[in-house]
Order: structure tokens, then C-alpha cells, then sequence
């Protein structure tokens, strides 16, 4: 199975979806963001590009900022 969405205690109001569970076509993305890897297996590489982002735990930016700032948010 795959989980279909993503919580954060900062943020207790919201659940976002992960795309994988979303029907509607997405544009590709530029950049990843690589989270948790404090929790990964020390065998699990981490195939970083140089867009991406990587995080210990959660980031302290909100998934809304994170779209905000790349003008994909939608109201």
C-alpha cells in the first residue's frame, strides 16, 4: 500500500494529500524535498539533486509557504 496523506502537529488544522493520490494531472517538479532522514535506514542512499532540499526531521516552513513561494498555491 501507499499512504494517501501527510499530517504535522504544528499544524494540527490541516491533512495534505500526497500527489501520488491525487487523479488531476500535476506539472513536473523542479526541485524535491528529501524529510524524516533522521529515521532513514544508514543504507538508504539519498539521491539529492541540486534543486532539492533535505531535512533531519519536518522543515519549519509550512507546506502552504513552501507553495506560496513558488506561486503554486491555490485558494
Amino acid at each position: 500500500g501507499a499512504m494517501l496523506w501527510v499530517s504535522d502537529p504544528r499544524w494540527p488544522q490541516w491533512v495534505w494529500p500526497f500527489a501520488s493520490a491525487i487523479d488531476t494531472e500535476l506539472p513536473s517538479a523542479s526541485e524535491k524535498v528529501h524529510l524524516m532522514l533522521k529515521y532513514k535506514a544508514a543504507w538508504v542512499p539519498v539521491n539529492a539533486g541540486p534543486n532539492d532540499q533535505c531535512f533531519e526531521e519536518y522543515p519549519t516552513e509550512s507546506i502552504e509557504e513552501w507553495h506560496r513561494k513558488r506561486g503554486l498555491f491555490i485558494e
